[in-house]
């Protein structure tokens, strides 16, 4: 890390050489800028602290959501809590039509039977069953001999637990056992099999032996590769092993009405068997063993329970109380203890699993009783203690005659990655027609009317796709150093307090030239990931013609230039607090909001700014800024991203393409259900009809031409509706991930009108 006072010497002396002018040591009307810290460092943990402190808060605002009726009954209550059980489903991704079927199919070759064995009293069956689309789930049946059945069960093993452990029948799922029983005479068990956290070595479709990508690079667990694309088509794993349970529901009540329905599990399988109760009232008891908690950790846990927005709504508490009055019953046995390493050369995210207290599992017990008190159901939910919970039955795999023939697990989870991956890549291949739905209402009849009806699409992503924080801001509280000079411009390093623990930092070049009343155009500069404010100012990093120029090089056109920092340094620091934001229904990009914001108000206060025209430019990640953020903030009059437009949702959700982030180690740039709203021609649209453009360097191993040109021809298409199509441009230039900086100033010149 480099020290305050270094990266102010390499500035000075490498980028700003000091002139004999005598310039103010900080800005009028700031306050002095002290301490030797890295600002960066500072910025970062600050942004850390304040969502760990939301996290905090948000748990107990969660009342605001819910509009609990007691008055009505058992009937009333259900349809009081309705919209927060379709919330629910939604940000589970359980939102597909299932596949109606009379009785899953037994997995049977001519060589060899379905039948794996039996016992006295039942028979076991390897089986699968249509869910959605074209997916099917497997696993094992337990059919009782004896009719009718008395009671159906599903019961879902823990991620790398298989149907098999959990009935005794092959080593490791003792802890798995606690609290559960062999069915007994009369009732039925399914088991389907889940997803384990198994690491694979993905690879793309077009990779080639000694090329391509390298050996290990997109390597993750198996639940990740399939949660990556269905994130952003707005599905989850979870959600798709909620509906393999849900359509067993299915068919027990087509097959018995609706007889006694119980759905159990411990770990993984125990969460999954919660949400199914949760939304699923024709499920007359849920068990949970080994999971139920506050989820205030669940940023920690294996990326794949990331659940975008769920803890501003929902903890296990709140989940339960869409059970209630149906019975549930919560085991406090040990839950599983996990950790997903992130090793070099990985592709994958970090994770743990720490088994449940005792003490957190009875405080959510006891809050969820609390919330539906008035209720009056006072049975509806029992706390088993870990001390009470009945281990595995002695000698369970001796219930069989005559021994057991186990199925082919690993070719079993091949086949459910694939099919579950399957999904995703449909409703990718079909999001340009869900897209073009979706964003129907805007209105081409002039640019005045467009824009309005934009606004509402603006809000839409600012609120529902990057999150949005709305706290209100703190006073500026601005402070300053001047920390070098040209004989055209000073730089000062600025900061501002943004909200609690969160504050704005950035450089401002400030051209000496300007004569008291004039307002000169600003530009934001916004330099990619791992990049700090001074990598935009900093021609030493890669010459007069770079990136790293455009600050001075806009500063020396007569703009005022503003480079602030965005959280995207020091690697999986940020990506983690990605993982604090998500759950919170937020995203790094709300933060981003948040301090552009802020920066607004400041530079209204900048006598020599012109905020009615403040232009954006950003590379690489600074260029997903770019198409992110701007279209959505009217503040900004034009933009320019360098170094990332594309074909984005394609980008983040394909497992095709080698320039794909579901394949590599990029896990925080998945954005929920964004393949459904907005692409990248979808948000540059809504810059218009103010100056947009995007920048392509041929050799750019971001993506390929024929997807960028895809793209943008969409991006033209809407400004030529509007008659506008002289405020956009694509620069097709001879380079790589880099800025083309020539046609870059021009543009700004002939919107902006500067020197």
């Amino acid at each position: 890390m480099i020290t305050r006072a270094l990266h102010i010497c390499c500035l000075t002396l490498a980028c700003l050489p000091l002139a004999g002018a005598v310039t103010a040591p900080e800005l009028p009307g700031t306050a002095p800028l002290t301490g030797t810290n890295d600002l960066s460092d500072a910025y970062l943990s600050g942004v850390d602290r304040f969502m760990l402190k939301e996290t905090e808060r948000m748990s107990g605002e969660r009342h605001r959501y819910w509009n609990r009726v007691f008055t009505a009954g058992a009937e009333g209550y259900a349809a009081s809590v309705a919209t927060n059980r379709q919330r629910l489903a939604r940000l589970l991704g359980v939102r597909d039509a299932r596949v109606p079927f009379d009785a899953p199919e037994p997995v049977a070759t001519l060589s060899r039977s379905a039948v794996l064995g039996e016992t006295s009293t039942h028979m076991l069956y390897e089986v699968r069953w249509p869910v959605t689309g074209g997916f099917q789930a497997e696993g094992l049946l337990l059919e009782p001999k004896s009719k009718p059945v008395l009671q159906d069960i599903v019961r879902i093993p823990h991620a790398g637990i298989t149907p098999e452990q959990v009935l005794g029948l092959a080593a490791g799922g003792e802890a798995a056992a606690a609290g559960f029983a062999f069915p007994g005479p009369g009732c039925r068990m399914v088991l389907p099999a889940v997803v384990s956290r198994t690491k694979t070595a993905f690879e793309s479709a077009f990779k080639k032996p000694g090329k391509g990508q390298l050996p290990g690079r997109m390597a993750m667990t198996n639940r990740e590769y399939v949660y990556r694309p269905a994130y952003v088509m707005g599905r989850h794993i979870i959600g798709y092993e909620i509906q393999e349970a849900l359509a067993l529901v299915d068919w027990f009540c087509r097959e018995n009405g609706h007889a006694a329905i119980r759905v159990e599990g411990w770990g993984d399988g125990g969460m999954l068997a919660l949400y199914a109760g949760a939304l699923d009232a024709r499920i007359g008891e849920t068990v949970v063993a080994g999971y139920f908690d506050s989820r205030n950790e669940l940023w920690q846990e294996p990326i794949d329970r990331n659940v975008f927005g769920l803890l501003r709504e929902f903890g296990d508490a709140e989940i339960a109380t869409l059970i209630a009055p149906r019975k549930l019953t919560v085991i406090a046995s040990p839950g599983p203890v996990e950790t997903v390493t992130r090793n070099k050369g990985e592709g994958g995210a970090p994770g743990r699993l720490a088994s449940p207290e005792s003490a957190a599992v009875t405080r959510e017990v006891e809050k969820a009783r609390e919330l539906v008190k008035p209720l009056g159901a006072a049975e509806w939910l029992t706390l088993v203690p870990a001390s009470a919970a009945a281990p595995r039955h002695a000698g369970e795999a001796e219930r069989f005659i005559g021994g057991v023939r186990l199925p082919d697990a690993a070719a079993r989870e091949k086949r459910l990655v694939l099919g579950m991956n399957a999904i995703s890549q449909q409703l990718l291949a079909v999001s340009p027609a869900t897209r073009r739905e979706f964003m129907s209402g805007l209105d081409f009849i002039s640019p005045e009317a467009y824009d309005r009806s934009a606004e509402g699409y603006r809000d839409y992503y600012r609120e529902e796709v990057i999150g949005r924080i709305h706290a209100p801001k703190l006073p500026l509280n601005p402070r300053s150093r001047l920390i070098g000079e040209t004989a055209g411009y000073a730089c000062y390093e600025v900061a501002l307090d943004v909200l609690p623990d969160f504050m704005l930092y950035g450089y401002l070049l400030l051209p000496k030239d300007i004569p008291p009343g004039e307002r000169r155009p600003v530009v934001v500069a916004q330099h990619g990931r791992g990049g700090t404010p001074r990598t935009v100012m900093s021609p030493e990093l890669g010459g007069a013609k770079t990136y790293h120029a455009i600050g001075p090089r806009l500063a020396e056109k007569g703009y005022i230039v503003f480079a602030p920092q965005n959280p995207y340094v020091f690697e999986d620091r940020y990506r983690q607090l990605q993982r604090k934001a998500n759950p919170l229904k937020l995203s790094l990009y709300a933060v981003i909001h948040a301090q552009y914001e802020q920066m607004f108000t400041w530079l209204r206060t900048l006598p020599q700014a012109d905020a009615g025209k403040v232009a954006f430019i950003g590379q690489s990640y600074g260029g997903k800024t770019a198409v992110r953020l701007p279209p959505v903030m009217p503040e900004f009059c034009l933009a320019i991203t360098t170094g990332d437009f594309n074909e984005g949702v394609t980008k983040m959700a394909s497992t095709l393409y080698p320039f794909s982030f579901a394949l590599w180690d990029e896990y925080e740039m998945f954005e929920f259900d964004l393949g459904n709203t907005f692409n990248y021609s979808d948000l540059a649209g809504l810059m218009a009809p103010r100056p947009f453009m995007a920048q392509r360097g041929h050799s750019d191993t971001v993506g390929w031409d024929e997807f960028v040109g895809y793209e943008y021809a969409l991006v033209r298409k809407t400004y030529a509706q509007l008659k506008l199509s002289e405020r956009t441009a694509i620069d097709w230039f001879d380079g790589g991930h880099e800025i083309d900086l020539e046609p870059a100033l021009a543009f700004f010149d002939r919107f902006l009108s500067g020197k």
